[in-house]
């Protein structure tokens, strides 16, 4: 068997099975951190469904970022954006005669990490805080992601009498080009709200973070 000409069988058909019952996407292949859809890598068809067998009986549930994409296999790679009408998504992994599994974003998001402060004599660690916005960096802007309510990562800092715990969040985004996300980095949803990252996880997948709500 020609597991190469099987590999084209199989992309042909998801292709052709997009091209009936998907509709038009553009697809991305973030190449900066600070402009991951500046231009569409690709134009083509798909349709997306939390069952892999593709039985459309339901749609994705809530908090349950998880999808499987029916679509051409012929060039897509794990990190590559996908918009699809309103909703947008990042694939996670692609693997041969296999639908890609996808993740879908609820969030565009800034990261951003602090500067070194040579003349603050109030801080003599050198290192601004989140709330000095002057003395922040951003690292990367644009980027579509999954934020839900999940286990969050404790971030050092002044526990004040009577202060409410911040929630706990994770937050599910592609791998950025250039950009290693480290604790104590901050996150600002373009929805408003702001989060200081406790723990971050790359893999091939993506990148997992854990992250404390700023209450202020």
């Amino acid at each position: 068997m020609d597991i190469n000409a099987l590999r084209c069988l199989t992309a042909r058909g998801f292709a052709r099975a997009a091209t009936r019952i998907g509709a038009a996407t553009a697809q991305y292949r973030p190449a900066s951190a600070l402009a991951p859809c500046a231009s569409p890598y690709g134009q083509g068809w798909a349709a997306f469904s939390n069952d892999r067998a593709f039985g459309f009986a339901g749609p994705a549930l809530w908090d349950v970022p998880f999808v499987y994409a029916l679509t051409d296999l012929t060039d897509l790679r794990a990190g590559d954006i996908l918009t699809c009408g309103a909703e947008t998504y990042f694939i996670a992994r692609v693997e041969p005669f296999r639908p890609p599994l996808c993740v879908l974003c609820n969030a565009v998001v800034t990261l951003t990490t602090t500067l070194a402060v040579q003349t603050d004599a109030a801080d003599p660690g050198g290192y601004a805080t989140s709330g000095d916005a002057a003395a922040q960096a951003t690292l990367a802007t644009g980027w579509p992601a999954m934020i839900r309510p999940g286990s969050g990562a404790g971030v050092p800092g002044p526990v004040q009498p009577g202060a409410i715990r911040a929630g706990g969040f994770e937050m599910f985004l592609p791998a950025i080009p250039g950009v290693s996300l480290q604790a104590a980095m901050w996150v600002q949803d373009g929805g408003g709200p702001r989060y200081t990252i406790g723990a971050a996880r790359s893999s091939p997948w993506g990148v997992r973070c854990q992250m404390a709500q700023q209450q202020v």
